[in-house]
């Protein structure tokens, strides 16, 4: 991503007097990039550049990020700008600095309260958006059974099969997982909220005043269980999370054993982004969720 690239884009706000590249991003090229304003004010920005057909994620980014911001439950950098310049498109929006403290009771109470506020029954989203880089369906309906079926596991099973990276014996094992999915998700909450969708330790982070903040958001309305599917995965949060979560807004017995079906959809999405390395792992999930089920 050139200097002279993102000075085109801001250039009716001031001129770029600092950029400096962001390392740890595996899909768009992200840099922090200092603006000065016609007052000589200066303002830090956060920067993402992919390809000229990445346009529609950044949308969905766009939007996830004001609908969560919406709630006024947890804090979402404030995106200012879409643009496409040449072969590229760029994505502009508010930087928070990071603070150097962790307050994780507070990102469980308001991660809660964004569930309970967000509460409806809608399941899905007006709009199919991504998972990283897949392509998340969000087709709308009244059947969460269904919903987790055919536009969660299904779609990433489906993908997985057509691009030849799934084992015959794992495959058939997920499929007994979506044939037994009324039976897997029995004792759930019939009540749906706005999920963040994609929520690990990569998407979230502390300000400078200790307040949670989130980041790149895969939305859609769904059973609040779905929310941990990658916090369980690779969410890194001590047993003070799930604890100040449970005292906001209690989860329903066995939701542990539910939610593996959730990290099974995250599994496989990274299997389809990253290849072989979560096979294994894909396998040995669908087999927990199997023998709990028999227990």
């Amino acid at each position: 991503m050139q200097k002279q690239l993102i000075q085109s884009v801001v250039a009716d706000w001031g001129i770029v007097t600092d950029y400096r590249p962001i390392s740890g991003g595996c899909i768009s090229e992200a840099a922090r990039v200092t603006l000065r304003d016609p007052d000589g004010k200066l303002h830090d920005l956060f920067v993402k550049s992919n390809r000229l057909d990445f346009q529609q994620n950044f949308r969905c980014e766009l939007d996830g990020l004001n609908r969560l911001a919406a709630t006024e439950t947890i804090r979402t950098p404030k995106p200012l700008k879409i643009e496409a310049v040449g072969d590229r498109v760029i994505l502009v929006m508010q930087w928070i600095e990071a603070g150097r403290s962790s307050d994780f009771d507070l990102l469980g109470r308001q991660l809660a309260d964004l569930h309970r506020k967000s509460a409806s029954v809608r399941i899905g989203l007006d709009y199919d958006n991504f998972l990283g880089a897949t392509p998340q369906l969000n087709s709308q309906t009244d059947d969460w059974i269904r919903f987790v079926q055919e536009s969660r596991i299904g779609s990433q099973l489906r993908l997985a099969t057509n691009r030849g990276l799934i084992h015959p014996q794992i495959k058939r094992d997920i499929e007994m997982v979506i044939d037994s999915m009324s039976v897997i998700l029995a004792g759930r909450e019939n009540v749906t909220s706005l999920l963040h969708g994609d929520l690990w330790s990569g998407n979230y982070l502390f300000d400078t005043y200790n307040q949670p903040v989130v980041i790149d958001p895969a939305i859609y309305y769904g059973c609040r269980e779905a929310e941990f599917g990658m916090l369980l995965l690779f969410g890194g949060c001590p047993p003070s999370f799930y604890e100040s979560y449970n005292d906001q807004w209690p989860l329903p017995p066995r939701w542990r054993q539910r939610s593996k079906v959730y990290v099974l959809y995250h599994l496989l999405n990274h299997l389809n982004l990253f290849g072989a390395a979560y096979l294994s792992q894909c396998g040995q999930v669908a087999q927990q969720i199997l023998s709990d089920m028999e227990n």
